[in-house]
């Protein structure tokens, strides 16, 4: 019997498994906007985003996506709105067939909001998903975007 040193093995099995894009789930925020509007009984915020959820070719089954919390946050990771309330189209939970993509698109609103806190620099939305597949959670996040605060 021959035995194959481990160095030389172990690289050819890693690479008949794939790469872990191929069998894992990619989620990405997209395109998100927030908007900040003075009315009579104070600011109120507003904004969407897109949430892409891509499964690789390669993975062992779908997967049943769930969503966890998004927040707002500064640029330096403060939290400016804990929990954002999400509207969907379409609802969650969603199935992810392997090799396909999911775009879900997203609303939020809130009343009563700290204009100065949420137009003082550039901001980003943060949430989490859980992955059946994986057996758990996938943080995601906006790139950083500028909230349009009009005029005051």
């Amino acid at each position: 019997m021959r035995f194959w040193p481990a160095f030389l093995v172990l690289p050819v099995v890693l690479a008949a498994c794939g790469s872990k894009g191929s069998v894992s789930l990619f989620v990405g925020i997209e395109q998100p906007t927030v908007s900040v509007v003075d009315g009579a009984a104070g600011s109120s915020l507003s904004g969407s985003f897109e949430l892409s959820l891509a499964l690789g070719p390669e993975a062992s089954g779908p997967t049943h996506v769930t969503l966890g919390n998004f927040s707002l946050q500064t640029e330096a990771g403060a939290s400016l709105i804990d929990v954002l309330n999400l509207s969907s189209t379409p609802e969650f939970p969603i199935d992810v067939p392997k090799g396909s993509t999911q775009t879900a698109n997203f609303t939020f609103d809130k009343d009563s909001v700290d204009r100065d806190a949420l137009c003082a620099g550039k901001v980003r939305i943060v949430g989490t998903v859980m992955d059946s597949l994986k057996g758990g959670t996938d943080p995601v996040s906006s790139e950083l975007l500028t909230p349009d605060c009009g005029a005051i």
